[in-house]
């Protein structure tokens, strides 16, 4: 039973509520908001650096009712950012450390028939013994997935206790023949042991039975029992795919004395898979090239509190650019987000939570924040966090190994943002996280991601590599400008994906282009590509714009915060989507049509003067929502002229609402620059939901303009009257935020680069490697040849180190620039006269997403280097101001 509705909330702990005893079942919480879950402490949220840091409380009757009695009753979280301690009736009912996972608690004891009360308190302050210790999104606290209340019988199936994987028998010239395995953990509560039968019928979409898979065994008093069954060879079934994600029906029963006692459904797939490292992926032994995006999970006012039919647009979105692949950045998602890529047929990687981030290399153990080294730098807290990120990667694992469309487990993202001092340790803990991995699912292979830096992409470390960045570039060839077919023999030895390329922050409308950089195939034509024939795929950085600690660096995706897109979206669906056979007449989306013949953009919005404002439901959205907190609708809000064509205009629009429901605001939501919620070009977006059954009105109105409204009707049972359910604001305590930082990042530390040329053994890896043992050189003497930083977003740099590989007469020129295009000079070095071998200077402070140094006078037989090349700087303006601090 779905328990999203009916929950108070009061953020912080500033009037000791634990002391007063707010777990109590008559402690008086009536002065505490009214809220649904999913929620965020942070709510409403629309992609600040800061957030709230601390405490919070929640609190729920829960009607128990007198047939409940024998049964066993369980509390099921989705997820809670990070720590959960979970009372019932003032009775700590259990614990749970870890923001990305699920949890299940046995309540039973706790209980009593008619009214209950639970009491949870969450806490998000960073804790360097849990996973992760580093990123650079948000990190926001709340119950912020949904919540249900599993009543089963003393004999049940266990928590998401089910394992059932399809393998491949045989794909001969008659046919295909696979066999189903269901493995099912069954649990005996009953007091004395039980003759039990565990059950599978396979169903197609009709309801025929395809297989009928059964045990029996004997489980003794209060334990757990796996079972075991394997069905017969299933003869040509329905292949899962993405052109065709056909899904079966897999209903397992247990039955003890003839009484079916507990019933599970899970939907299933038939497929399998082969990552190879010199073909590519193969998927139903045809070649697959993974094509896709990465996915964060958070949207705008409702921060990653979002519902499951804003999991499911999310999905669809990127299925409607033509894309048949999603990384799952950076941890593991919602069930319905496993669901959702089953449904619509999108190949899904979903990774675990040991990551880091840029800057986090130069940690020594003294940050506390998560700008963090990935793996701990203090001895004292590695095997608390190791256990935290091997107990989070087993429950991503029991939670999603059902879904057809998950391809491999992914154990991390750039673990190499850690302290060289930790190096070994973090790889050997790598390793150690991919034996869990195959002992959990020996079905998947496990991917180490982001792995560009320390030789990650090595098959005695994991069974797939996922590069980011500049490691899009690696193994390749070139002659001049274009790029030419690899040798053989400097082709990578695990199977790859480029799990990120792109990375350009761009709000709307954006560019019409593709931002392909390292995966290109031409120098001077970016736009242009074709994958390696070894390589597996690709993923855009990023699908979706996001919540980040760092600057602006969470406006890089092709789709913005409220989910509309930017052209860069357009260009991926205007020509991906062709090519898997989707006629022109099928490809407009929210009025835009693909480039007309001869055309080379699409016809986009013209200025002009609206005359009023449309109101509707977005794509994958409907007027009749459920109130359970599953559901909501995106609004879209459109400036048209006198003949109905949006128009690039903006105005102030006011969303009212009367009725049941809310936007994620305090008061009426005014679209305008000052709110960030911005019309651009005729267009803007925000969602609603709602928790109580009713009709609702919703108007837009703007000055001067003909106003328009919707109603949206909400479904459900329980009362129709709309309580308080305003978003809280902040209760009068000291509010703790994640602050904008103000202290110098370290940035180089193995950030993407790029190099005019570079010698044999002396890659351009080496200049911000962090060892000065190794150096990159050009691969001629010539002046002119330069070296290039990629800071992966805009920072602001202040101090500079270089150092060179001998002493000599270095004239250069170290210059910035925030969009690739134009550049400003840091430090001109031309007319320097004396022989060094180091250079250290202060910088002025500029908006740089990349930094290049260009060697224009060189000694006579002495290439460019570097041996190092060290970085340091603010994420934003606001930490410029300090400058009390030093390096």
């Amino acid at each position: 039973m779905n328990i999203n509705r009916e929950w108070t909330f009061i953020r912080g702990d500033w009037e000791g509520y634990q002391a007063q005893g707010s777990e109590q079942i008559h402690f008086d919480d009536s002065a505490w908001a009214h809220v649904g879950l999913p929620h965020s402490f942070s709510t409403p949220y629309f992609m600040e650096n800061e957030w709230y840091i601390g405490e919070g409380w929640y609190r729920k009757h829960l009607h128990v009712p007198a047939d409940w009695d024998g049964k066993f009753v369980h509390l099921n979280f989705e997820g809670v950012f990070q720590i959960a301690h979970v009372y019932v009736n003032g009775h700590l009912a259990g614990q749970h450390e870890g923001g990305y996972t699920g949890f299940s608690l046995d309540i039973t004891k706790h209980l009593v028939s008619g009214d209950n009360v639970i009491a949870v308190w969450v806490n998000n302050e960073w804790n360097g013994k849990i996973a992760p210790r580093a990123g650079e999104h948000t990190f926001s606290g709340g119950i912020y997935r949904d919540v249900t209340v599993t009543v089963t019988e003393p004999v049940h199936v266990d928590w998401y206790g089910t394992f059932v994987s399809t393998s491949l028998i045989s794909n001969e010239d008659a046919g295909v023949q696979m066999q189903v395995r269901m493995k099912a953990e069954v649990l005996n509560h009953s007091g004395k042991a039980e003759k039990t039968t565990v059950r599978t019928v396979v169903t197609d979409r009709e309801g025929q039975v395809l297989t009928v898979l059964e045990s029996t065994d004997v489980i003794p008093a209060d334990y757990s029992l796996q079972f075991d069954a394997v069905s017969e060879p299933v003869h040509n079934p329905r292949l899962w795919s993405p052109e065709d994600p056909y899904l079966y029906q897999a209903v397992t029963e247990v039955i003890v004395d003839g009484v079916v006692t507990d019933v599970v459904m899970d939907q299933i797939g038939f497929r399998w898979m082969e990552w190879t490292a010199d073909r590519g992926f193969y998927l139903n032994g045809q070649h697959v090239f993974l094509n896709g995006a990465n996915v964060h999970q958070d949207q705008a006012g409702w921060g990653d509190a979002v519902t499951q039919a804003a999991i499911y647009r999310d999905v669809k979105m990127i299925k409607d650019a033509g894309m048949n692949f999603i990384r799952g950045s950076h941890y593991p998602h919602h069930p319905a987000f496993s669901r959702a890529c089953d449904e619509y047929g999108i190949l899904f990687w979903s990774e675990a939570t040991f990551w880091g981030m840029g800057g986090g290399a130069g940690d020594n153990g003294e940050r506390k924040d998560w700008r963090s080294s990935a793996y701990p730098v203090l001895e004292e807290d590695q095997e608390a966090f190791e256990e935290s990120a091997i107990h989070q990667l087993r429950e991503m694992i029991r939670i999603h190994r059902n879904h057809p469309s998950i391809i491999v487990w992914s154990m991390s993202n750039e673990p190499f943002f850690s302290h060289d001092s930790v190096k070994e340790k973090a790889i050997a803990f790598l390793k150690k996280m991919v034996q869990v991995s195959h002992a959990e699912d020996p079905t998947r292979k496990a991917a180490a991601g982001g792995a560009q830096r320390w030789g990650l992409d090595d098959p005695e470390i994991a069974d797939v590599a996922g590069l980011n960045g500049d490691g899009g570039g690696f193994y390749l060839k070139w002659e001049g400008e274009e790029r030419v077919e690899d040798p053989a023999s400097n082709r990578p030895k695990c199977p790859q994906v480029i799990s990120e390329y792109g990375s350009e922050v761009m709000d709307r409308p954006g560019k019409y282009r593709p931002f392909f950089d390292h995966v290109s195939v031409s120098r001077k034509d970016p736009n242009r590509h074709a994958a390696p024939v070894w390589r597996s795929g690709q993923a855009v950085w990023c699908g979706f714009h996001h919540g980040s600690l760092a600057n602006d660096m969470g406006h890089m995706g092709i789709v913005d915060y409220y989910r509309l897109p930017l052209r860069t979206w357009y260009w991926y669906r205007f020509n991906f989507l062709p090519e898997i056979g989707v006629t022109p007449e099928e490809l407009s989306y929210l009025g835009i049509d693909p480039p007309a013949a001869g055309s080379i953009e699409p016809e986009w919005p013209k200025a002009g003067v609206p005359v009023r404002i449309k109101l509707y439901p977005g794509v994958g959205s409907d007027t009749s929502i459920r109130n359970d907190g599953t559901d909501d609708v995106q609004l879209i809000v459109e400036l048209v002229d006198e003949d109905g064509r949006r128009v690039d205009a903006a105005a102030d629009v006011t969303l009212t609402v009367t009725g049941p429901g809310q936007l994620p605001s305090y008061d009426s939501k005014v679209m305008n620059a000052e709110s960030g919620l911005q019309i651009i070009e005729g267009l803007g977006a925000i969602t609603f939901r709602s928790y109580y059954a009713g009709v609702t009105t919703i108007e837009a109105a703007s000055p001067g303009l003909n106003s328009a409204s919707l109603e949206i009707t909400t479904v459900g049972e329980g009362t129709a009257q709309e309580p308080d359910m305003s978003i809280p604001r902040v209760q009068n305590d000291p509010e703790k935020a994640q602050p904008a930082l103000q202290e110098l990042l370290e940035l180089s530390t193995y950030r993407p680069n790029g190099a005019s040329s570079e010698a044999y053994g002396y890659s351009k890896n080496h200049a911000n490697d962090g060892d000065t043992n190794s150096s990159w050189r050009a691969g001629s003497t010539k002046a002119g040849e330069w070296w290039m930083l990629d800071l992966e977003g805009v920072k602001y740099p202040k101090h500079v180190e270089i150092e060179f590989d001998r002493e000599a007469r270095y004239q250069f020129i170290l210059e910035g620039s925030a969009d690739g295009n134009t550049w400003s000079t840091l430090l001109d070095c031309r007319h320097l006269q004396e022989a060094v071998s180091k250079v250290e200077d202060n910088l002025d402070q500029s908006p740089c997403r990349y930094v290049r140094i260009t060697f224009t006078t060189l000694p006579e037989d002495v290439p460019a280097n570097l041996k190092a090349f060290r970085l340091y700087g603010y994420n934003n303006e606001e930490s410029i101001k300090n400058e009390n601090l030093h390096v």
